[in-house]
């Protein structure tokens, strides 16, 4: 019998409402990717659906794990490991965060953590100009702050000792790019909503996609770019179940970035996918 695995796409959100981030949740058999719900979530709600998913599931979610080390030695000058970082986030406030970015910024510019440089669409998550990205960040660690006694899987830090959910740090942009699917223009601009309908039929052609649920329509899904966003992050999901050999990792026969990374955090992306 095939044994199928529990997939999970986030698109996280930071805004102070919490209205948009969204959740696609499903499964994958290694013949189709099941699309079960697509669903707006709280960032509350979200933390008591992941403590109790079944072990063998697989989440990915699109915010900064953690931070370029060079801004950790003012922010978290203790931290060997992201858990560390989580902590000192949980315990302080977004205008703590803001205060020291905008201090570390001015002197040093918007550095990124070493793993960004790999992926030319991301952007650091000490950036300005987007005033969803340091909210998004910071929210995302704390969500993961609060999720560490449950002990999850979190690549690239070291395994727990019995199988446990895996969270994995994921871009839509990044994975459109590897895929060789449009990954600029189809959150806003004149050819959003044609663009959106492109990927989404590529998705359920490339990757035998299926959505079960007869009333999500291609029309809503392509009307809002966050649901399509954490369907895309489903997909990684699958994609990480079937063979994380498809995704680029921290170099292991390199100490020094292998611990980087266990610390800065690590952006999974698929390598090149084509048709």
């Amino acid at each position: 019998m095939i044994r199928e695995t529990p997939i999970y796409g986030v698109d996280f959100s930071g805004a102070k409402t919490d209205k948009n981030t969204w959740i696609a949740s499903g499964f994958f058999n290694l013949h189709n990717i099941n699309l079960d719900s697509v669903n707006p979530i709280t960032r509350r709600d979200l933390v008591g659906l992941l403590t109790d998913i079944p072990n063998h599931s697989v989440v990915s979610l699109d915010f900064p794990f953690s931070l370029p080390i060079a801004f950790l030695q003012s922010w978290a000058p203790q931290a060997r490991t992201m858990p560390d970082v989580w902590d000192t986030t949980l315990h302080k406030s977004l205008h703590d965060f803001i205060i020291a970015r905008d201090t570390f910024v001015k002197k040093h510019g918007e550095v990124k953590r070493e793993g960004d440089y790999h992926f030319r669409e991301s952007y650091s998550c000490l950036h300005k100009s987007n005033p969803n990205m340091l909210p998004m960040t910071y929210h995302g660690m704390r969500l993961l702050a609060k999720l560490q006694e449950s002990r999850f899987n979190t690549p690239p830090l070291e395994p727990p000792a019995t199988q446990r959910p895996t969270l994995l740090e994921a871009m839509p942009g990044a994975a459109l790019r590897a895929f060789g699917l449009p990954y600029k223009g189809y959150k806003n601009g004149s050819q959003a909503i044609n663009l959106r309908k492109l990927i989404l039929q590529e998705l359920i052609t490339r990757f035998n996609l299926i959505i079960s649920d007869d009333t999500l329509t291609s029309e809503i899904i392509t009307s809002n770019h966050d649901c399509l966003d954490a369907i895309i992050n489903m997909v990684v999901s699958a994609l990480w179940s079937k063979s994380p050999g498809l995704f680029l990792h921290p170099p292991d026969n390199e100490t020094d970035e292998v611990s980087h990374a266990q610390l800065e955090g690590w952006l999974y992306a698929p390598t090149y996918i084509s048709k």
